[in-house]
């Protein structure tokens, strides 16, 4: 079976699903309030980029109250600690090798400890938020402060809202939270393919940049959103992330532009649609497997489409920028994993010894 047919068959499970409702439905309605509430409260603070708001909101809730705490416990932890990080990183971007390497070791760091450290989701969000702050600061330097306060604090509303949301609707009350035990950050033996996946995502991260300024292309304000992406879903099949990554961003980003189109600068329509999409598109990836991360891919899209200014707005052409600099991101994303990840699996190899020291995992 090839990769389009298990995500199409996965697909059509999911309609299913989606038909006759029950618990994913509910979990699905939960994450799409709790993303139009974040992205409204952080329009009413007026914060800088309410799309963060959103897809923290899209990133945390979980099938009961327990597991969605931890998980925002952690994300504040690593977003706090990350964007101090991206602050005082930005201070070497005039050295491009060594702002670079800083970029490589954040995407790196994040990717593997997430995969080693008991606390792995606060890793995770370290080295993204660092990411955010570097990224968002590459064209103005002297605005790092502004940028390091505003994601998180972007981060930070999202992560208040969503708890708020899944506290008061979640039918399962207060669970406990359990979490796998993991063998540590430096333990041996080395996770090699999960290090082979981590640097690959370090290094596609940098030739993101490289390729949007060498060749000016447009969009790249949203490659730190690309830069999130390579955090959060590296590992896994590489031809499937690739697929599922691609798909989700043309399918929620057609659905963002023609909601835009239909709703117009009118505010009920405007989250009304919104709302819907990411219903769906969080019911695809609660539900699903081969699709789950297309669905939630789409979820992003339709956020980035729908949501630009303070208000709803008619205007496309930002909406159509913001698309293809994502597309664009995930695209090198997508070939940078499958081109990277075999000379990096044998470049660790040489580097560590015999394959006694490897482990199974992964």
């Amino acid at each position: 079976m090839t990769l389009a047919d298990r995500v199409l068959a996965d697909l059509r499970a999911q309609a299913a699903l989606l038909a006759a409702g029950g618990p994913i439905s509910g979990l699905a309605f939960r994450t799409a309030l709790a993303t139009v509430l974040s992205i409204l409260a952080a329009l009413a603070l007026h914060l800088d980029s309410p799309v963060w708001a959103g897809i923290t909101a899209l990133a945390i809730v979980q099938k009961d109250v327990a597991a969605t705490l931890a998980r925002s416990i952690d994300r504040a932890a690593g977003t706090v600690v990350g964007a101090t990080v991206g602050f005082f990183g930005v201070g070497v971007i005039d050295d491009h090798l060594l702002f670079g390497s800083l970029c490589i070791a954040a995407v790196t760091l994040g990717i593997y400890g997430e995969g080693r450290v008991t606390h792995g989701y606060a890793m995770l969000l370290g080295g993204m938020t660092a990411i955010l702050v570097l990224f968002g600061s590459l064209n103005a330097p002297e605005q790092a402060l502004t940028v390091a306060v505003y994601r998180a604090l972007e981060i930070l509303v999202g992560i208040v809202v969503t708890f708020l949301v899944d506290y008061a609707l979640c039918p399962t009350g207060l669970l406990r939270a359990s979490r796998p035990l993991k063998p540590g950050l430096f333990a041996r033996p080395v996770d090699r393919r999960l290090l082979a996946v981590a640097l690959t995502g370090g290094i596609s991260g940098v030739l993101i940049i490289l390729i949007w300024e060498g060749f000016q292309l447009p969009g790249f304000g949203q490659t730190p959103i690309s830069a999130f992406l390579i955090l959060a879903a590296m590992r896994g099949e590489p031809w499937l992330n690739a697929f599922n990554r691609i798909g989700g961003c043309f399918v929620g980003g057609v659905y963002g532009l023609l909601a835009m189109a239909a709703c117009g600068d009118a505010m009920v329509p405007w989250l009304g649609l919104m709302l819907a999409g990411l219903f769906v598109t969080a019911h695809v990836k609660h539900g699903g497997k081969d699709s789950a991360y297309a669905g939630h891919q789409a979820a992003i899209a339709i956020v980035l489409a729908m949501v630009q200014g303070f208000a709803p707005s008619d205007d496309i052409l930002p909406a159509i920028d913001r698309l293809v600099g994502i597309a664009g991101g995930i695209l090198v994303v997508a070939v940078g994993e499958i081109l990277l990840m075999p000379p990096m699996r044998w470049a660790i190899d040489r580097v560590l010894g015999p394959e006694a020291d490897a482990t199974t995992a992964g």
